[in-house]
């Protein structure tokens, strides 16, 4: 447990956006792919939210930095000094890195970047995290529960379209009101 300090936590979300841009690496695949990757990123990010922020409802728990007496108020006012666990930033940092790993490796299963690329997308999210815990903002346990959900997600997101298979899947939206589907 560590104090508050603003030059770590910023440099987290400097990492959690590399991290979140890692995939940025598939546009080099056909354009044709594009929007398959682009609809499976989509599902993975929206489905590591929803995780981590079910997990901050479910169970409320108080920052680091609280306990000690020089805490940030800005950090206590703005609402989120007991939305601890898990850790929002690794989880979409370890989702980013799960996701790019993981389709590159699909894409190219006999590239010699394959390990490249995961070293370094994960390296990016690892950092993330351990800025999180060093800048005070979180636990190691909330980390750790964000790293597994992020990878959970990150990975579990483009095995399900590999198993459905591309054809099967359907997207449609509603310009009347607020709805979005997916079927297969």
């Amino acid at each position: 447990m560590l104090p508050y300090s603003e030059s770590l936590d910023t440099a987290g979300t400097l990492f959690v956006a590399a991290s979140v841009l890692a995939p940025a690496l598939l546009l080099a695949e056909p354009a044709s792919e594009y929007v398959t990757i682009g609809v499976m990123y989509a599902q993975a990010m929206l489905a590591a939210y929803g995780l981590k922020e079910l997990g901050k409802l479910c169970i409320p728990r108080a920052r680091p930095f609280l306990y000690f007496d020089d805490y940030p108020l800005r950090e206590v006012t703005e609402g989120d000094a007991y939305d601890s666990f898990p850790s929002g930033h690794v989880t979409m940092a370890f989702a980013g890195a799960a996701f790019a790993s993981s389709v590159f490796a699909s894409y190219h299963p006999d590239s010699v970047w394959k390990v490249p690329v995961a070293v370094v997308s994960y390296t990016l999210a690892t950092a993330t995290a351990l800025l999180r815990v060093a800048s005070g903002s979180h636990f190691m346990t909330d980390v750790l529960a964000g790293a597994l959900i992020g990878t959970a997600v990150g990975l579990g997101i483009p095995l399900l379209h590999a198993r459905i298979g591309k054809q099967d899947l359907e997207a449609s939206f509603s310009p009347y009101s607020l709805a979005f589907g997916i079927s297969w």
